[in-house]
């Protein structure tokens, strides 16, 4: 009965998988709502945009991890993808999609869910992909815990940040 295991593990079939680094650029637009709800702030950003994962392949896709850093202003949008899908459409072009958390480093930390997808260009240029993504943190909480933030009924800020990031891909 002990064999069955390691019959089924010698019958697998081998998967690849790789380490890949990301590096572009950024641009976000940030929609704050302030304690009370009345005072909404928007601003727009652009800036560096690092990442670094891991991802197995599957049939026709592969799955893994992201940890990306993008620079919002003076403020870090720290996000994990903790489920990033790539489906394969043909040899050179991949669909993206992805789920996470996101911290953005404000006076306080703030945070919230992180979603999006994008396309890849496989193999642009020699051993490396061109990615386009568009990505959201929603509903980024921070808690009024300074004596300078607004008060009202809500302890919490929210934060909305809409990334739309341009970078090249490689892997390892």
């Amino acid at each position: 009965m002990r064999s069955i295991p390691i019959a089924l593990c010698l019958l697998a079939m081998p998967v690849h998988s790789e380490t890949f680094i990301d590096a572009g650029i950024s641009a976000t637009e940030v929609t704050s709502r302030f304690a009370g709800g009345a005072e909404t702030v928007d601003r727009s950003e652009s800036g560096a945009h690092l990442g670094v994962g891991f991802r197995r392949e599957l049939q026709r896709g592969d799955v893994g991890v992201r940890l990306e850093l993008d620079n919002v202003g003076s403020d870090l949008l720290l996000a994990v993808r903790a489920l990033d899908y790539r489906r394969h459409l043909s040899e050179r072009l991949a669909l993206m999609g992805f789920i996470g958390a996101a911290r953005f480093d404000l006076a306080t930390p703030a945070y919230g869910f992180y979603l999006g997808g994008g396309v890849q260009f496989k193999s642009l240029l020699r051993d490396w992909d061109l990615g386009i993504d568009l990505r959201f943190a929603e509903r980024v909480a921070r808690d009024n815990l300074l004596p300078s933030d607004p008060q009202g009924p809500s302890p919490d800020n929210f934060h909305d940040v809409a990334t739309l990031s341009v970078y090249f891909s490689r892997g390892f």
